[in-house]
């Protein structure tokens, strides 16, 4: 069976007309910054977007996943349901998606689409016709409200078409600024489910402690028993925000039995945060793996995660 990682982020600035933009502020951002240095992205060159995504099929390369999902970002829509800028902090748009997975064929096109466009459903078939392996959003920052009635027939023809939804639900975003964190809850995902979406919640729901988040993981395995085609993904847990949570959540055979192996590349991952479990000489092998992508893999095998999690996605995603 193929093993995929299922959450892997593409970025870009515009460069060399890839349509990829990004706004001041977050360009001025401790993330952005922090992020583009240590991935080594050079927002300023002329092919920083395709070092991005050359850089990721290099790592899935280097790993032993076959295959990453390469995500997009869309934009929030203003009431019109035209792209609102002013209040967008990212846009990868669909075709770059495809345009960086036509060239590497490491990359699987997870496209992002707000449902809230104009003219949502002529993009989702333009997405369904390229090969989009699911499609991502994160309700919070782009405005996407899941549980409104109006997306009706976008979910139809997304199950329709067997795509799933990545969503980021239950606990907080850390690397963008929510705009309405009302939009997370889980409980807004009833409506694609019950259209007939297979729908993996990014992140497990964990909630993120600091933030004062409620833990929907309880909702999340109640929901699990209701719908067949919900899943989960494990990305993002090996950082300070949710690493606390991982360790328990990967022992729980109801929730790994439906969970997908996901990175969230290039969010960082490290083994220290796991220090008091794994102990300093574990800790140090597994910090001496240079390939983020197969440093997550290592450190969540070493937590109890079962392999069969690096596989499930082939089973779930829209693959050709």
């Amino acid at each position: 069976m193929m093993r995929i990682d299922v959450h892997a982020h593409l970025a870009g600035v515009g460069a060399n007309g890839s349509g990829c933009w990004v706004s001041p502020r977050f360009r001025r951002s401790l993330t952005f910054r922090a992020l583009g240095r240590l991935h080594g992205f050079r927002p300023d060159s002329p092919m920083a977007d395709a070092d991005w995504a050359a850089r990721l099929a290099a790592h899935v390369r280097g790993s032993e996943v076959d295959r990453a999902v390469a995500l997009g970002f869309d934009a929030a829509c203003d009431a019109r349901g035209e792209p609102d800028l002013g209040r967008s902090q990212m846009v990868i748009p669909p075709g770059w998606v495809f345009r960086a997975c036509r060239e590497h064929p490491e990359l699987l096109p997870g496209p992002s689409l707000n449902p809230a466009r104009r003219d949502a459903l002529e993009r989702l078939e333009e997405c369904i016709e390229g090969g989009a392996v699911l499609l991502k959003w994160l309700p919070a920052t782009q405005l996407i409200d899941p549980a409104d009635p109006a997306h009706r027939p976008f979910y139809r023809r997304m199950a329709d078409a067997g795509l799933p939804l990545l969503v980021h639900s239950g606990g907080s975003e850390n690397t963008f600024a929510e705009l309405d964190p009302a939009l997370k809850d889980l409980r807004r995902i009833l409506l694609p489910l019950r259209e007939g979406v297979p729908v993996i919640v990014a992140h497990l729901a964990a909630p993120v402690p600091f933030r004062r988040d409620p833990d929907q993981t309880p909702l999340l395995r109640a929901l699990m028993a209701e719908f067949p085609h919900l899943w989960a993904d494990n990305s993002g847990m090996n950082n300070p925000a949710r690493s606390a949570t991982l360790g328990r959540l990967a022992a729980d055979p109801e929730l790994a039995a439906r969970t997908l192996h996901g990175s969230d590349f290039p969010v960082p991952c490290n083994a220290v945060w796991h220090l008091r479990r794994l102990g300093p000489r574990r800790v140090a092998t597994l910090e001496r793996i240079k390939n983020p992508l197969q440093r997550e893999i290592a450190i969540k095998r070493a937590l109890g995660t079962p392999d069969e999690v690096l596989e499930r996605g082939a089973s779930v995603l829209r693959l050709p």
